[in-house]
């Protein structure tokens, strides 16, 4: 049994124990450096490793932040290097952006290093494990939790979709640097934080219902990263330096939890699966990206609405088998043309292949979900308000509305509706679809969190 309270953040890495869930959990790392000045440790890091020329990877922001440090430090030890400089004022984690980075990559190096956070990350890590070298994560400011986690989040064929990658054999955190960074990035590694509340009951409810493997110990993990950021909230904005140490040990402490499990499911949930709607809807239309973990807090808030919302049901399982009808197939599909574009054909494509919405799987589900309610009720009901959630953010000055960045209420509620469709994951969005009340539920949360703004 871990001690989880007195362990450092590199206590987790370099160790193999046996769980109480009955499997065994690892991290494959070797290095975590979070401190004042730690990019000047990275040489010695790439040295002790055994590694002799590094591809460094980064965009014109992260580059200023931090990549011109990292090729000072590389220098001076005289460590051979190749840099390459992401173009464009957003950078999307997509088949154009890895076909630029092949084509860039020296093969003499055989190191990567990503300078940078969430997005930059992504690519390296599924880039760096598709050719089977290691790499390492720069941070240029506390505003995710996969850092080292062993998944990345792409864009394939126009669908956000989460692909098995490797995680950062070395972290260096440089405090100068993380306190530095833009106050929306450090509130957006909150937001994401935060959304550990919703994704942790989706998963506790999954285990209830479809016996999904579920880890306490992991759990645990989790809501002790979570407790640490909400304490340490009010130094955040002062840029203290221990607090943003503490932020950036919580979003690893996230993504050694995705390592642990196998997975995400630790971290993400429906709170992120709100997150890549919005997030594709806004490449289909051209809008500017928002911060990952920004959209995470905004998402969070949206899905404590949505339990909430069903809290508030009288749960009568006949009258909702009476009552229950799925669309056609044909009238589904047509659906999610219109609501998913040219991302359609991965969305029916995924349907086909899980069959999430058979309906002879949704009475199965239901019929488990009448006899467990109980225990579902009580999962639901120990978690904090909207509004608790909401001031969190917004004491930190982080938006807590849909509006405020720019998402549109129509957008609000087909997410609430079809963002389930995204993912092979048992969520509450797909719980509300079991019950049969997503529309009224979809309707009353958009109306509840867009009137406000």
């Amino acid at each position: 049994m871990l001690d989880l309270e007195h362990m450092k953040i590199t206590d987790f890495i370099k160790q193999l124990f046996t769980c109480e869930c009955g499997q065994q959990h690892s991290v494959d790392m070797d290095s975590i450096k979070i401190s004042s000045g730690a990019i000047n440790e990275l040489p010695d890091v790439i040295e002790s490793l055994g590694y002799k020329k590094v591809f460094i990877v980064a965009d014109g922001n992260t580059f200023k932040a931090a990549g011109g440090k990292v090729i000072d430090c590389l220098t001076q030890k005289g460590i051979p290097y190749v840099s390459y400089i992401l173009s464009g004022e957003t950078i999307v984690p997509d088949e154009k952006a890895l076909g630029g980075l092949m084509m860039a990559f020296d093969r003499s190096c055989d190191l990567i290093i990503a300078v940078g956070s969430g997005t930059i990350n992504d690519i390296c890590r599924f880039f760096s494990s598709a050719i089977g070298l290691k790499y390492f994560m720069v941070a240029t400011a506390p505003s995710m939790d996969g850092f080292v986690s062993g998944v990345a989040a792409m864009i394939t064929n126009n669908l956000k979709t989460t692909y098995n990658a490797q995680v950062a054999q070395a972290f260096i955190g440089d405090l100068d640097i993380l306190a530095d960074a833009p106050m929306d990035t450090i509130v957006a590694g909150v937001g994401d934080i935060l959304g550990k509340y919703t994704c942790l009951c989706d998963w506790k409810l999954s285990s209830l219902i479809n016996n999904e493997y579920y880890c306490k110990t992991i759990v645990e993990m989790v809501i002790l990263a979570v407790k640490r950021v909400v304490a340490s909230k009010d130094k955040l904005l002062a840029r203290d330096k221990k607090a943003i140490e503490g932020l950036t040990e919580a979003l690893l402490l996230s993504g050694i939890a995705m390592s642990y499990a196998g997975n995400s499911r630790p971290a993400s949930g429906c709170e992120h699966h709100l997150s890549h709607f919005w997030e594709m809807r806004f490449l289909f239309e051209g809008k500017k990206a928002v911060l990952h973990g920004t959209k995470v807090g905004i998402g969070t808030i949206a899905a404590l609405k949505v339990y909430e919302y069903i809290k508030s049901l009288e749960m009568d399982f006949e009258k909702i088998n009476e009552v229950w009808k799925p669309l056609s197939e044909e009238t589904w599909k047509e659906e999610m043309k219109q609501k998913f574009k040219i991302a359609a054909d991965e969305i029916i494509l995924l349907e086909e292949k899980t069959k999430k919405n058979d309906k002879g799987k949704r009475d199965a589900r239901i019929a488990v979900i009448e006899k467990r309610w109980p225990e579902i009720y009580e999962a639901i009901n120990e978690l904090p308000s909207a509004k608790e959630v909401e001031k969190l953010i917004a004491d930190l000055k982080g938006a807590t509305y849909p509006a405020q960045v720019g998402i549109d209420p129509d957008i609000v509620e087909e997410s609430i509706l079809y963002a389930k469709e995204i993912r092979d994951r048992y969520t509450v969005l797909q719980l509300l679809w079991d019950l049969g009340v997503q529309n009224a539920a979809a309707k009353q949360v958009t109306e509840d969190i867009c009137s406000t703004c």
